[in-house]
């Protein structure tokens, strides 16, 4: 997984690399390609060379893109999201997301992650990044938040489930369900004496 977005450096991207990432995209894709980095996020526009004079956009962050260091890995993930073959992974995190925001208390939330753990692969979190990047470029700042408190939210759970504790994760769900059925009937009890 790469450098999330916010802890890159300008010096880590050079505008050299972009213009040979460019390059490489508009020689695969046979028609123009011009990128453009800010704040983490980097745009890929591809430029119709039809007269109708249409072209497409593309978002994502930088995060994912920094553990790949060649211009041809670069290109690779690049077209891959300009052809839209992560779209089922986007809309796996969608779902995830809907899923979660149905959720009647976090005990239901965390039975929910926990169900998905082995899907949150590498392909996943790019995904995921590319969700957010998508809603912080049309301005949906409020499903920014909870997108990226759901991508911390995830990156821990599939840490601790690498480190083989999946098992422990469900006890402690199970023991906070237990503590709030207790205090469920406490408060009851108050309500009731």
């Amino acid at each position: 997984m790469g450098t999330p977005s916010r802890h890159y450096k300008s010096s880590d991207i050079t505008s050299d690399f972009i213009r040979k990432v460019e390059d490489e995209l508009s020689r695969r894709l046979g028609q123009r390609v011009i990128l453009a980095l800010g704040d983490g996020i980097l745009a890929a526009r591809v430029k119709s060379g039809r007269s109708t004079g249409k072209s497409a956009v593309v978002v994502t962050e930088v995060g994912p893109l920094l553990c790949r260091k060649q211009t041809a890995e670069w290109a690779d993930a690049l077209e891959r999201k300009i052809n839209g073959e992560l779209s089922e992974r986007a809309e796996d995190v969608e779902h995830l997301f809907a899923e979660i925001q149905k959720s009647p208390c976090a005990e239901q939330t965390g039975v929910i992650v926990l169900k998905h753990v082995d899907d949150y692969d590498d392909e996943f979190f790019e995904a995921l990044a590319e969700v957010i990047a998508r809603d912080k470029a049309h301005g949906h700042f409020d499903r920014v938040g909870k997108f990226e408190a759901l991508q911390q939210y995830l990156r821990e759970v599939r840490r601790r489930a690498r480190k083989g504790e999946t098992p422990q994760m469900w006890e402690e769900l199970a023991r906070g369900a237990a503590q709030e059925r207790d205090l469920a009937a406490r408060d009851q009890d108050l309500k009731a004496g």
